[in-house]
């Protein structure tokens, strides 16, 4: 899933994206609660608008993350 959703990432190169193990920083995991993995968050200017657990539905994240570039875009 990493590898798909690295793939994803590559193609919205404005997005800042980047991988954690949860064991090895359990302080991010408890700051944006995640208890499992893997966990997909979508955060845009601090606000989680998107969060996928475990069964990564990666077009429904790509259509989140249109519609939000979208709007960004929009209102530059």
């Amino acid at each position: 899933m990493l590898d798909k959703v690295g793939e994803l990432a590559e193609t919205f190169p404005s997005l800042c994206s980047f991988y954690t193990d949860i064991l090895e920083e359990p302080l991010i995991a408890g700051r944006f609660l995640v208890y499992s993995g893997p966990t997909v968050l979508l955060l845009m200017e601090g606000k989680e608008v998107y969060r996928g657990v475990q069964f990564i539905n990666l077009e429904e994240l790509k259509q989140t993350i249109n519609r939000y570039l979208a709007f960004v875009e929009k209102d530059n």
